[in-house]
């Protein structure tokens, strides 16, 4: 087996590892519009994150965890919402009796 070309500059993996990170796009959306696989993509970010140290990983971890509980809250808070609503309504109906 020969050695493996590169493919990719490293100038377009960074590029590419910038959009993800600075962009807020999913890794999909990137790798779509640059016409590359997916996973490629995804395996550059493990890499990138490597090289970058174990707290930029983390605080990357921690970002990630932040920003499924703004979204899980947020839920809640309009769950919360929905149900004083319906509560004020079946109060007016009961009390209308």
């Amino acid at each position: 087996m020969g050695k493996r070309s590169n493919r990719y500059s490293d100038e377009f993996k960074a590029d590419a590892i910038r959009m993800v990170k600075e962009g807020n796009r999913s890794v999909y959306s990137v790798a779509k519009d640059l016409g590359i696989n997916s996973q490629t993509l995804s395996n550059w970010l493990k890499a990138n994150e490597l090289q970058q140290g174990p707290d930029y990983v983390e605080i990357r971890k921690l970002k990630k965890e932040l920003a499924t509980e703004k979204r899980r809250n947020a839920e809640l808070e309009e769950a919360v919402q929905i149900l004083k609503k319906a509560t004020a309504i079946f109060l007016e109906s009961k009390n209308r009796k």
